[in-house]
This record gives C-alpha cells, structure tokens and sequence, in this order.
C-alpha cells in the first residue's frame, strides 16, 4: 500500500515551485530565439523559414530532456538513446547561441563548414525523433510482469508454494520441501554485499550469496524492480499532487 507524504510549504514556496519552473522554461526558450533564427538566415534559410529553426534546436532540447528523464524513471529500452539525444541537443542549444552572437559581434564570419553544420540540424532532429517514435513503448513494470510470465510457464513458480496454498506460514513463500523464501530485507542485505565487494548485482551472483539457484535468484531481481519502478511512480504522484496557494 503506498501513501502520499504532505509537505508544508509556505505560500511563495508552493507558488514558485508550480510557476516558477514553466516561467524560467519560457523565458529561456524565447531568449534563444533570435539568436538561432539568426543562425539559420546565416546558413542560407529564408526568413520565414529560418523561424522554424528554434523548433529544431531549443523545442528539441527540452523534448529530448523530458524524454530522458521519463526514460530513465521508467527503465524504458529506448533511454540510452533518449539520454544521448538529450545531450547532443543541449550542445547543439549551446553551440547555435554561441555562433550565433560571434557573427552578430563580428569576432567570426561564415563558413562552407559552418552552413554545412546548421544545414544538417533538421535531418538529424527527424532522425532521432523518429528513432525515438520507433522505440517499444512497455515500460519496465510491463517488461517484467511478462518475464515472470514466461519463466513461470518454464515452471519457475513450480518451486515455491503459493501464499494460499497449505503449509505456508507467515504469509511467506516456500518451497516444497519446507524450505522458506527469503524477506525482502535480506535480498537487500545480500544486494549490498554485492555491491561493497564490487561485484555485479546479476542472478549469477546474487544466487550464491543467497545459496540460491541463478532462477530463483532471477525471480528475487524481478520483484525488488518492479517495487522500485512502483516507487517511483508514487513518488511523481506525490510531487504533482501540491496543492496550490491559498489566494
């Protein structure tokens, strides 16, 4: 069961943490604007052309970002490539800015590689957002609820003994021969041992710690993820749950 924790803010804390964010965004945005429409006159666009050029580069900076995090939160398979886009469009945001007002200030002028450079910016933002779009959209909670499903068929679940089933004690699981699962508490203690003695945190070697088999170990790996990802979850449920200032 997951509860939501109250935070006591005062009314100006709460008024900058739900204005204050989209505020700096927009100012930020409308901030590069000119500089990067003034790029991609630079680089051969007409003028009402080159005003779709700080979709291509700040738009696609904070998209990517969003994207990022959201990847990340969720263990998607698409997050490498979400967090690597998110770090080429921040330098691509930083680079424009920066061009940009050296040619405006005369400290450099253009160059067949410079317009080469901007004129690949579009093809390139298609490609990762279409490379973005293509991506499995099951998030990690899915993932494994079907892993489980699978190894289940394979008779994983035909070493434990459900909760409702006779001979189960404490609500525990355990396996046919009287042997008990283990509490998530010690999964975590074994986990950390792991992890003090660098080793990897995989089935291989959390079964022999635990003096368990590589499947059962498997098993223990699957659950103490999805209840990190349901976490995670509550969490962002609790951080969007603010209430807004009394007026």
């Amino acid at each position: 069961m997951s509860s939501s924790v109250s935070i006591d803010l005062p009314w100006y804390a709460k008024l900058v943490f739900k204005a204050g964010r989209p505020v700096v965004l927009v100012a930020a945005l409308l901030m590069s604007i000119p500089g990067e429409i003034h790029l991609a006159i630079v680089a051969g666009w007409t003028p009402g052309v080159a005003r779709l050029m700080p979709v291509c580069v700040s738009v696609y900076a904070a998209c990517s970002a969003v994207i990022a995090d959201i990847a990340k939160r969720r263990s998607l398979p698409s997050r490498r490539s979400a967090l690597v886009g998110a770090v080429a469009a921040l330098a691509l945001a930083l680079c424009a800015q920066d061009i940009s007002h050296l040619i405006s200030q005369n400290y450099m002028h253009s160059s067949t590689v410079l317009v080469a450079l901007v004129s690949a910016v579009p093809p390139m933002v298609v490609a990762h957002m279409l490379h973005m779009a293509a991506a499995p959209a099951e998030t990690a909670s899915v993932v494994e609820v079907q892993e489980v499903s699978d190894e289940a068929a394979e008779g994983l679940e035909g070493d434990y003994m459900h909760d409702d089933m006779p001979g189960n004690k404490n609500g525990q699981q355990t396996r046919r021969g009287g042997r008990k699962g283990l509490s998530e508490e010690e999964v975590e203690a074994a986990i950390a041992r792991l992890r003090v003695a660098g080793e990897k945190v995989n089935p291989e070697n959390l079964g022999a710690v635990l003096n368990r088999s590589t499947r059962t170990a498997r098993r223990y790996l699957t659950n103490m993820k999805r209840a990190e990802v349901a976490k995670a979850a509550d969490k962002d449920t609790a951080d969007g749950m603010l209430p807004m200032p009394a007026m």
